[in-house]
């Protein structure tokens, strides 16, 4: 399994995106009784500011056997601490690419959560775009004994942070799956119920600004952002200090 460097107590995977896709579908391509169940979260400034707070909400995070940085603050933020990550991996990029790998495969995946037939809707578009891919579940709702019968190979969960998380872990051995995927807002976005922020600005690590725009309401989880930046700054200082004193 891959390292983790830790920040603000936080493991975020180190590897870069391609190795883990090809870690993912070497599992994959084991007999089911020999693989070994894969837990995919995708950390953000917002929920490791959470964390920080609440020592359970570490804990819960930090059970995933692969941890996507998802933001750039978590980029930026490891860097400045002298723990460098690669790159930003976003959970959405991150679950389209892992479908288009097995699209051409005997793999089946099931899509859980969100709103009312956006699971559906999502499973549908990523049909339209790799008509061979397949899928065994797809409901806004946990259906226990038609999720256990679906026999998928991968689960993407859609019910946002942190209840997603702690569904994972609550129900991770009744899961026939090999992988399960925090996903968040990833269904709204591939469904396209919710807009993405143009590339140029993806790039730059600014989709947090665009979903401020469009959805104002968020300005309050964007507290949070903030509120970590506070804390990268203050363990930057105290790291500098330390470093000056000796």
């Amino acid at each position: 399994m891959f390292g983790k460097t830790y920040i603000l107590g936080v493991g975020i995977t180190t590897a870069k995106e391609k190795k883990i896709l090809e870690y993912i579908l070497d599992e994959l391509g084991k007999p089911k009784g020999e693989r070994r169940k894969i837990i995919i979260f995708t950390p953000n400034p917002e929920q490791i500011s959470a964390a920080n707070k609440d020592s359970s909400l570490k804990e819960l995070l930090n059970q995933a056997q692969i941890s996507l940085p998802d933001g750039a603050g978590v980029v930026i933020g490891a860097k400045l601490l002298g723990r460098p990550i690669y790159a930003r991996i976003t959970g959405v990029d991150f679950m389209q690419k892992l479908v288009k790998s097995v699209s051409n495969q005997p793999v089946v995946t099931g899509f859980l959560g969100s709103q009312p037939r956006v699971a559906k809707e999502c499973a549908e578009c990523l049909q339209k775009l790799w008509p061979k891919f397949r899928v065994g579940y797809a409901s806004e709702l946990y259906d226990k004994e038609k999720l256990i019968h679906s026999d998928i190979d991968i689960l993407f969960v859609a019910f946002g942070f942190p209840k997603q998380e702690k569904w994972i872990l609550k129900h991770k051995r009744e899961i026939p799956a090999t992988v399960v995927m925090a996903v968040g807002g990833a269904f709204d976005f591939i469904s396209g119920g919710v807009p993405r922020a143009p590339k140029i600005v993806r790039k730059f690590g600014l989709e947090w600004i665009f979903r401020l725009i469009i959805q104002p309401w968020r300005i309050f989880r964007h507290v949070r952002i903030l509120h970590f930046s506070g804390l990268i700054f203050a363990r930057w200082l105290s790291d500098r200090l330390k470093i000056s004193q000796k």
